[in-house]
C-alpha cells in the first residue's frame, strides 16, 4: 500500500534509489567499485571456504552425508554476513521448494538479534526526518531503546501536543545502503546456488524471481510509511469484516509524525503470550486465531510475521486484556481465487480426493498444469493419509505435516508462491504458541467453525460446490456424522480430540443444544444447508419406509397359527392379495411392493444404518428402538420421552410462535413431501397428480434448489 507522496524515482542524499529497482540499484553500485569490492571481499572470505566444502561433498558423492554439518556452517556464515543475509535465511527456512529439510531446520535457528546503536544517532535521525528538535515534538523520550532488531529500534515517548504515550521506531543508520549493497552481491551469487540445487532435486523454482520478491519486500519494509498504512488498512478491514474479532487491537499510527525512517504509533503496554499461564494463552490464542482466519480467508490481507514478540496481552488502558498485534512491516495479500482454493484443498484433503487436491494445487500454482498425476497421487496418499481420520500419525500438528510435505520435494516438482511461505511461517508460529497453552491443541479442528460459517454465509456457486464436496460421499450421499459435526461447528462447538490433523467427522460430546440447532437451521445463515437437509430427510424416510415394509412383508409367514411343540401350522401357498393403486387399479401386493418399495441395496443398508445411529444419538434413543420398533418401546417413548425429545418439543413450540421460522419450517415440510411423492411417481411411472389424486397441488415454494452431488 503506497503512501500518497510515493515517488518511484526518489533517491537519498548519496543518489541511492529508495525504491527497489534492479537496474537503477545496479547502476548506482557500479559507480562505487571501491565499496562494492570491499563487500565482495567480505562475502567471499566468509562464503568461499563453505562453497569449497560444498563442491567437494558433491564431487565425492557425500552431499547427503555432510548435509547437516554444511547447514550448520551456512547458518553461522549468514549471521556473520549481517541483517540482509539473516532475513534471507529466515525466508528460506520456510521454503520447502528451495531447500531440503535438514537445511531448513538449521536456518530456523537464525535470530534477528542485533546490538543497539547509540541513542544520539537515533535522536539525530528523528530530528532530521521530522524537521524539528525532539523536545519540540516529545515531552518525554526514553534514554535507552526498549527493543532492537536488524532494521530499527524502538523508544518510548510522549507527544508534547496531546500528552499521549507513543512508541517511536527509528531506522538503523546506514541500513538501506548495507541492504542494497548486499542484494546486489546476492543477485550475482544466486546463479551459482541455482545450478547446484537443480542438479540434485526435481524443483523448478525461479530463484532470481525469489530473490527479487525478497528484495522488493525488504525495500518496502524499509519505508515505515508503508507499515503505518498497513496498520490503518488492517484496522479498517478487520472492523468492516463480518468475522472481525473485537478482542484484538492494532496500535494507531500517527501519520503526521511518520516518515520513511521514523514511525510514531500508539504505545501498548503488555506482555508476550509465551510468558502467560496456559489458560490465558488459550483465551488469547482463540482471539488471535479468529483474527488470523479473518485476514487469511475473508479479507485476504494478513500479518506476515506474528512471532511471539509481535503478539502481546495488553495489561493497561482501555484495551486491557485484549490481544495486541504489532509490527506490520511484513504483510501479504491473497487473491480471492486462492482463498477459495485453500478451503477447497482442505476439504479435498479431508475426503482423500487426491485428484481434487491436485486441481487445487494447480490453481494455487504449487504444481504445473501438466502435472503427472500417476506420479503425484501415490506420494500424496503416502505422505498425507496418516494425518487424516484414522491415519495414525503420531503428531497431529502443522509443523509435523509441513516436514513430511517437505520430504516430497525430492520427488514432485512443485513451487510455492511468495505469500505462501509467509503464511506457512505465520501458521507454524501461531500453532507453536497455542501448544504452550494446550498441548492437545489441533489447529484445523479449532478453525473448522470459521470455515463452516464462511462456506454457509457465502451464496456464490463456488461455496455451493465446497458445501457439496464437504458433505457428500463418492456415492452422492450425505455423510451423517459429518453433517452432525458441521451443525455443531456452525454454532461454535468442536470435538476436544480428533482422529486426524484434518478430521471433519469428529462430533463433540457436549455439542450444541437442540433448540440452538433448530433455530440455526431455520435462520438465514443456513439457507444453503436447508436443501441438503431436506434431501437427507427424504432419503432417510424413503430408505426407512422401504426397509420396514420389506421386513413386515417377509415376516407374514411367522404370523401363521402355531401348534404347541410342533411349530407353525403348515398352510398351502396363497396368492398375493391385491391392493388398489390410483391410476393402476388392483395390483398384487408383492408386485407393488417391489415397484414402490424396492429392497435396499447393500450400500443403502449401510447408509440407513449410519442415519439411524446419528438420529438415535440426537434423540437420546437406542439404535434398536429405531431399527426394530415394537409397541412396548413406542409406548415408553410416548410416556417417558428422552431429554433430547423434550427439548425438541420445547424448541418447536417456541418457534411456532415466530412467523418467519414457522414459514421456513412449513416450506421445508412441503418440499420434503413433494420430493417423496416425486420419487414414488417415478417408480410407478405415472404423473404425480394421478398417483396422489387427493393431495392438492402445492403452491410454489421459496426453498432454494438443493445442491446436487457429484457423481
Amino acid at each position: 500500500m503506497d503512501h500518497p507522496d510515493f515517488d518511484p524515482y526518489e533517491v537519498d542524499a548519496d543518489g541511492l534509489p529508495l525504491v527497489y529497482n534492479e537496474e537503477r540499484i545496479a547502476g548506482f553500485w557500479k559507480g562505487k567499485p571501491g565499496e562494492l569490492t570491499s563487500r565482495w571481499a567480505r562475502f567471499a572470505a566468509i562464503s568461499a571456504p563453505w562453497l569449497t566444502r560444498l563442491a567437494y561433498a558433491v564431487i565425492q558423492g557425500k552431499l547427503e552425508q555432510n548435509q547437516d554439518q554444511l547447514a550448520r556452517e551456512a547458518v553461522d556464515n549468514l549471521e556473520k554476513l549481517g541483517p540482509t543475509f539473516i532475513k534471507l535465511g529466515q525466508i528460506l527456512s520456510i521454503r520447502p521448494d528451495v531447500l531440503p529439510p535438514s537445511v531448513m531446520r538449521e536456518l530456523s535457528r537464525l535470530q534477528d538479534n542485533m546490538p543497539t546503536f547509540p541513542t544520539h544517532d537515533a535522536r539525530a535521525t528523528i530530528e532530521r526526518e521530522l524537521g524539528q528538535p525532539i523536545d519540540t515534538v516529545f515531552s518525554e523520550f526514553s534514554a535507552r531503546p526498549v527493543a532492537a532488531a536488524s532494521l530499527a529500534q524502538v523508544y518510548r515517548a510522549r507527544l508534547r501536543s496531546t500528552g499521549q504515550e507513543v512508541a517511536v521506531k527509528v531506522q538503523r543508520p546506514g541500513a538501506l545502503s548495507t541492504i542494497s549493497k548486499d542484494l546486489y552481491v546476492m543477485r550475482r551469487a544466486v546463479g551459482v546456488y541455482e545450478r547446484i540445487i537443480r542438479r540434485f532435486t526435481a524443483q523448478d523454482t525461479d530463484y532470481q524471481l525469489l530473490l527479487s520478491t525478497f528484495a522488493e519486500g525488504l525495500y518496502t519494509e524499509m519505508d515505515f510509511r508503508n507499515e503505518a498504512l498497513n496498520m490503518e488498512r488492517m484496522t479498517m478491514l478487520m472492523d468492516e469484516s463480518e468475522f472481525g474479532s473485537r478482542d484484538v487491537v492494532i496500535p494507531k499510527p500517527f501519520m503526521e509524525r511518520t516518515t520513511r525512517r521514523v514511525l510514531v504509533m500508539e504505545w501498548v503496554t503488555g506482555v508476550k503470550l509465551t510468558g502467560l499461564p496456559p489458560l490465558e494463552i488459550q483465551r488469547l490464542v482463540a482471539a488471535g486465531q479468529e483474527a488470523f482466519l479473518t485476514q487469511l480467508l475473508e479479507i485476504g490481507f494478513f500479518h506476515g510475521d506474528p512471532h511471539p514478540g509481535n503478539l502481546l496481552k495488553v495489561t493497561e488502558g482501555p484495551h486491557a486484556g485484549k490481544l495486541a498485534l504489532l509490527d506490520f512491516g511484513l504483510v501479504a495479500e491473497i487473491p480471492a481465487s486462492d482463498r477459495q482454493a485453500m478451503v477447497s484443498a482442505t476439504i479435498h484433503l479431508a475426503n482423500r480426493d487426491w485428484n481434487g487436491l491436485i486441481n487445487d494445487f494447480i490453481d494455487l500454482q504449487f504444481l504445473p498444469p501438466n502435472s503427472d498425476r500417476g506420479l503425484i497421487i501415490p506420494v500424496m496418499d503416502k505422505v498425507l493419509s496418516p494425518y487424516l481420520r484414522g491415519g495414525g500419525a503420531k503428531s497431529l500438528d502443522f509443523q509435523s505435516l509441513s516436514q513430511d510435505l517437505i520430504r516430497t520435494s525430492m520427488q514432485i516438482p512443485f513451487s510455492v508462491p511468495p505469500y505462501m511461505s509467509l503464511l506457512a511461517r505465520s501458521t507454524a508460529t501461531l500453532e507453536g504458541i497455542a501448544l504452550l497453552g494446550d498441548p492437545n491443541y489441533q489447529m484445523v479442528s479449532q478453525a473448522y467453525p470459521f470455515v463452516v460459517r464462511k462456506v454457509l454465509r457465502n451464496s456464490t456457486s463456488g461455496s455451493a460446490l465446497l458445501l457439496r464436496d464437504l458433505m457428500y460421499d463418492s456415492n452422492g450421499n450425505v455423510k451423517p456424522t459429518r453433517l452432525s459435526a458441521l451443525l455443531n461447528a456452525a454454532l461454535g462447538y468442536v470435538a476436544d480430540q480428533t482422529e486426524g490433523f484434518i478430521d471433519f467427522d469428529a462430533v463433540p460430546q457436549d455439542g450444541a443444544s437442540i433448540q440452538d440447532t433448530v433455530s440455526f437451521l431455520l435462520s438465514s445463515e443456513a439457507r444453503q444447508l436447508r436443501p441438503l437437509l431436506v434431501k437427507e430427510l427424504v432419503t432417510g424416510l424413503d430408505y426407512y419406509t422401504r426397509d420396514r415394509l420389506q421386513r413386515a412383508y417377509n415376516s407374514l409367514p411367522s404370523l401363521a397359527p402355531r401348534i404347541p411343540f410342533l411349530g407353525p401350522l403348515p398352510l398351502p401357498p396363497l396368492p398375493s392379495p391385491p391392493v388398489y393403486v390410483p391410476g393402476l387399479g388392483l395390483q398384487p401386493v408383492e408386485l407393488m411392493l417391489q415397484k414402490l418399495a424396492p429392497r435396499l441395496s447393500q450400500t443403502e443398508e449401510v447408509y440407513l444404518q449410519s442415519l439411524l445411529e446419528v438420529t438415535s444419538g440426537l434423540l437420546g434413543l437406542k439404535p434398536a428402538d429405531l431399527e426394530s420398533p415394537n409397541p412396548v418401546s413406542a409406548l415408553q417413548f410416548l410416556i417417558n420421552p428422552s431429554a433430547q425429545i423434550q427439548e425438541l418439543r420445547q424448541a418447536l413450540t417456541a418457534l411456532s410462535g415466530q412467523t418467519a421460522n414457522s414459514q421456513v419450517l412449513q416450506e421445508m415440510i412441503e418440499e420434503a413431501v413433494s420430493q417423496l411423492m416425486s420419487i414414488q411417481s417415478q417408480r410407478a411411472n405415472m404423473p404425480q397428480h394421478v398417483l396422489f389424486p387427493f393431495v392438492p397441488r402445492q403452491r410454489s415454494r421459496q426453498l432454494p434448489s438443493p445442491v446436487h452431488p457429484k457423481l
